[in-house]
């Protein structure tokens, strides 16, 4: 279950699990502008499963409570294994509305344990791991 916002609009600190529909429900319907962001999303995972993805977090102001989000952040962990070039290259190219990175193990947990861990003034926030997508 995700979690209420807190009182600045963001989810409480940490990594919060969650299935596309738990994630539609919660973020992918107010707005016309969110519709078309989970739509994106959609075809992310669609894409992440062909090339191996093993996890994928979802941040940015998708997943606050602003009406009008600017785009959703994601970074996924990439297959240590051979992989469907085509779709990782078209993860790599990107989709509408969406700020993929593609990235190892390493650099994963640099965006988990830093850089999405805290908004732009240092505080702490939280972010979706989208959960049940294979």
């Amino acid at each position: 279950m995700i979690p209420k916002f807190d009182d600045s609009g963001f989810l409480p600190p940490g990594v919060h699990p969650a299935t596309l529909v738990e994630i539609e429900e919660r973020f992918g319907r107010a707005s016309e502008l969110r519709r078309v962001q989970m739509e994106s999303v959609r075809w992310m995972v669609d894409l992440a499963i062909r090339a191996g993805v093993h996890r994928i977090i979802l941040n940015g102001s998708f997943v606050t409570d602003i009406i009008e989000p600017n785009d959703v952040d994601c970074v996924l962990l990439a297959a240590d294994f051979e992989v469907d070039a085509a779709a990782e290259d078209d993860l790599l190219e990107g989709l509408p509305f969406l700020d993929i990175k593609l990235v190892d193990a390493g650099d994963f947990d640099e965006f988990v344990g830093v850089t999405f861990a805290a908004d732009r003034t240092g505080a702490a926030k939280g972010m979706v791991e989208v959960i049940k997508w294979i």
